[in-house]
């Protein structure tokens, strides 16, 4: 049985948009992320948004909205104003301007930040620096972890 090229060509459109038709028609066609966190258990047994979830697309105001931190200590620690944090992106830590040498800020240091403040247990790497403005905020507005203020002590740069 031969088909002619025309029908064949038909039936591949149908097929491929078919399927997305249906998928998207089922819920299972999504061309965007929904921009929320997984959750985890913390070692209390509450269910929490994990901070090692954190994407580089969240801004500040999506960090602050899903782990109950003020807009205004995020942009104090990383030494941005309040308009700027609000759509400042959490890959673009990595683009503020730091005073010590070969030590940056990266994504690691704002899911450092939500971790200390909020006092999570985690493994903490050895090479995650904080900016220096960020120990008062974690210290005097958080509940952070008396291992992680040590961390703190030995891993914060300044900031320009």
């Amino acid at each position: 049985m031969k088909i002619k090229i025309k029908h064949l060509v038909v039936i591949i459109l149908l097929i491929v948009f078919g399927g997305i038709a249906i998928s998207n028609y089922a819920g299972l066609w999504k061309t965007q992320s929904d921009k929320i966190p997984k959750k985890v258990f913390s070692f209390d047994g509450q269910e929490i948004y994990d901070p090692t979830d954190i994407k580089g697309s969240y801004t500040f105001s999506d960090v602050s909205k899903f782990f109950d931190i003020p807009l205004e200590d995020l942009a104090k620690a990383f030494g941005l104003n309040g308009s700027v944090a609000e759509n400042f992106k959490c890959k673009d830590v990595k683009t503020i301007k730091t005073v010590s040498q070969g030590a940056t800020l990266s994504m690691d240091s704002v899911r450092y930040f939500v971790i200390f403040y909020k006092g999570i247990k985690a493994d903490l790497k050895e090479d995650v620096y904080l900016p220096a403005p960020a120990k008062e905020i974690i210290i005097n507005k958080g509940t952070p972890l008396k291992e992680q203020i040590e961390y703190l002590d030995k891993h914060l740069i300044g900031i320009e």
